[in-house]
């Protein structure tokens, strides 16, 4: 019998569907149990009241067969370190998420690498709130908790740092560690994008793959060599980073299996999109399947404002065209699910 591929994160469909393409056997455990995925794969849901411990009570790690992780397990190193004691590890230990999880370790590995950085408050008090800082918390995802710093803001009640605010195009890069840092693509990201109801700074899509001139193509390989080397980076990683005049300022490294990884997948023809609606409003979702939509939650299960409700996929000949059909799709969706 082959060993199955445990997939565990807050969302494990993107990844799984991911590895079915590669002709593996997933089993995935995640906060949703979305419709899709229970019809291609098994899949248990844990408790969000129990995220992320409740992992550890998943009677899989009691089978032979590599294990990876997905989105936010990448905030606890001590708990992968303790499931990686359970099965063997596709992806990056603790001790390598404890360094280059920290802002400041990356900041001093880049700059000395003669690579830019946007820098990172280290003073006892917070920088003056002059609106050109962003405050992120330090164990976050998807751009949750993250804020400009600005007079009147609410000092954070979790741990978090302060990040220069770098103004320009937010984009991600895809990179294989196994292949030391080898580039893979670079996508657009959509960020707080109206159109689909998300908060500011939450990640909402990604569009792919982007056209990127020789130096920024030259910089971003360079980032990533560095990166793998200085870190010791295992397997996929990516790079979030905002392009301002050509230059690409890495603002966040996600060691692990990413959100983009699925759009450069479906982007050998044309260019390729995904978008994540969020809820204007309350909603009971309906028995009805969407096309060309994933992460889609089961008949009768309660939609709150505000919420990611699922994901859709777009094409196109540009980047303009792909972007167009993604926003009509959304309205469509808008329409179906909360009325004109």
């Amino acid at each position: 019998m082959t060993a199955k591929l445990l997939i565990v994160g807050a969302s494990a469909r993107a990844a799984a569907f991911s590895a079915l393409r590669a002709g593996l056997d997933p089993v995935c455990a995640d906060l949703f149990a979305d419709r899709d995925l229970r019809a291609a794969c098994p899949v248990r849901r844990v408790d969000p009241a129990d995220y992320p411990r409740g992992f550890l009570s998943l009677p899989e790690w009691d089978e032979p067969g590599p294990w990876m992780y997905t989105g936010g397990l990448e905030n606890h190193p001590d708990l992968v370190d303790e499931l990686a004691r359970r099965r063997p590890l596709w992806g990056n230990g603790g001790d390598v998420l404890r360094r280059v999880r920290s802002p400041v370790e990356v900041e001093r590995v880049l700059r000395a690498a003669g690579l830019p950085c946007p820098a990172v408050w280290t003073g006892a008090a917070p920088p003056e709130p002059d609106g050109m800082w962003v405050v992120k918390p330090l164990a976050s995802a998807g751009g949750v908790g993250v804020h400009r710093w600005a007079v009147g803001v609410p000092s954070p009640r979790r741990p978090s740092f302060f990040q220069r605010f770098i103004d320009g195009e937010p984009m991600s890069a895809l990179y294989d560690a196994t292949l030391r840092g080898k580039f893979l693509g670079a996508t657009r990201q959509l960020v707080g994008q109206p159109w689909l109801h998300a908060a500011p700074f939450h990640y909402c899509g990604s569009v792919g793959p982007l056209k990127l001139d020789a130096p920024v193509l030259s910089a971003l390989r360079r980032l990533g060599a560095v990166l793998t080397n200085e870190f010791r980076l295992r397997g996929l990683f990516g790079v979030d980073f905002v392009a301002r005049d050509g230059v690409p300022w890495p603002v966040e490294v996600n060691p692990r299996y990413t959100a983009s990884v699925e759009v450069l997948e479906a982007a050998e023809l044309s260019t390729a999109g995904k978008a994540i609606l969020f809820a204007k409003a309350d909603a009971i979702f309906p028995e009805e399947m969407p096309p060309n939509c994933a992460d889609v939650p089961m008949p009768g299960e309660r939609v709150e404002a505000g919420t990611p409700v699922l994901t859709f996929f777009a094409d196109g000949e540009d980047m303009s065209s792909c972007l167009e059909a993604l926003k009509r799709r959304a309205a469509d969706l808008d329409r179906w699910l909360f009325g004109p």
